[in-house]
């Protein structure tokens, strides 16, 4: 599932209501940074739970003692939490108690945080009751450039929920609105800072296997948008492709990938027929290619190349993946089609 993130300070009606238009059904929010003003929390959250009402959202919000002050509830009020309009609670620091969770799971979809769980944790909530099928382990996110999780720490953490079917929940940076007052992304991994937000969720999605996937800078970019509900939808995998004369039938064509797997090539189940030679060269990681009638039998596959290749006058030489894209070239395989599109910086 996608999420997005919204923000007090640079809220914006139209961006979420995009987002609702296409497909998004979950929103986060903090109620716990220091830059939002009680004026604009107030604003926000009335605004949030309006928009939640009429399009249905799941509305996850971070809880923490101070919280409840912020919003001028009594200390714990969770009914006026659940009055406010919010359906999901991320527990942090102060409610770790197995008590409190089993009763709180009788009104919200519970959250807690994904790097303070261990298996005594998850044993002693158990014996409290609690649903674990209904858990879900949501990571933090990091403003602070050098401070996200390293992907070998996640990746173990990751073992450990999946043992016990624990859903995951994990942030990935928007490359639209940057979230104040850094600016610089707000990933849960420190490798994922800096990338735009299409590559980052299919990371997530594909070699991490995460669950629920959100963008915790405040907007992504509706480019996107698009491509990351093509591939939740139609499992259709967006690549784009720099390219000043790509065929017409491969312009708008989903392309089905070979089972075999090639540690060199992504070869694609396109119609094989003579294709005349033209611009061969030295094959780089990136490059699209078309066999060409010097190929034989091959003529007209269309193939990835994932690493460097020397020459070869049966391959024409086709556009190139952009560098920021590669990183998705060794997840593609044939549980999933490609489509090329063209190369926008967006």
């Amino acid at each position: 599932m996608l999420g997005i993130s919204c923000y007090f300070k640079d809220f914006s009606d139209d961006y979420l209501k995009n987002c609702f238009t296409h497909g998004v059904r979950a929103v986060f929010t903090s109620l716990q940074l220091p830059e939002d003003s009680a004026a604009e929390l107030a604003a926000g959250v009335d605004k949030l739970s309006q928009l939640a009402s009429a399009h249905r959202l799941q509305l996850l919000v971070d809880v923490s003692p101070a919280a409840f002050k912020k919003l001028q509830l009594a200390a714990s009020d969770f009914s006026g939490l659940k009055k406010l309009g919010f359906t999901s609670l991320r527990l942090d620091y102060g409610f770790d108690d197995p008590a409190l969770i089993c009763r709180l799971q009788q009104d919200f979809k519970i959250f807690l945080n994904a790097s303070t769980i261990t298996t005594d944790l998850l044993k002693n909530l158990a014996a409290a009751g609690v649903d674990l099928s209904q858990i879900v382990a949501a990571y933090n996110f990091y403003p602070k450039i050098a401070t996200g999780l390293s992907s070998d720490y996640f990746a173990a953490k990751n073992r450990l929920l999946k043992k016990w079917q624990i859903s995951q929940l994990a942030f990935i940076p928007g490359d639209g609105l940057k979230r104040y007052p850094n600016y610089a992304g707000i990933p849960t991994l420190e490798a994922q800072r800096g990338l735009d937000s299409y590559s980052a969720y299919l990371e997530m999605k594909l070699r991490y296997g995460v669950d629920d996937i959100f963008i915790g800078d405040s907007q992504l970019s509706s480019v996107s948008l698009n491509r990351i509900q093509r591939f939740e939808n139609e499992k259709v995998i967006t690549l784009p492709l720099i390219c000043d004369d790509l065929p017409a039938e491969l312009a708008t064509t989903k392309l089905a990938v070979r089972a075999e797997k090639s540690p060199q090539v992504i070869r694609l189940l396109t119609a094989r027929q003579p294709i005349p030679i033209k611009s061969a060269i030295a094959r780089q990681p990136g490059m699209v290619t078309i066999e060409n009638k010097l190929a034989g039998r091959y003529s007209g596959e269309v193939e990835i190349v994932k690493s460097a290749l020397p020459f070869s006058p049966a391959s024409n030489y086709l556009g190139s993946i952009p560098v920021n894209f590669w990183s998705l070239l060794n997840l593609i395989d044939d549980r999933y089609q490609v489509i090329f599109e063209p190369y926008t910086n967006h």
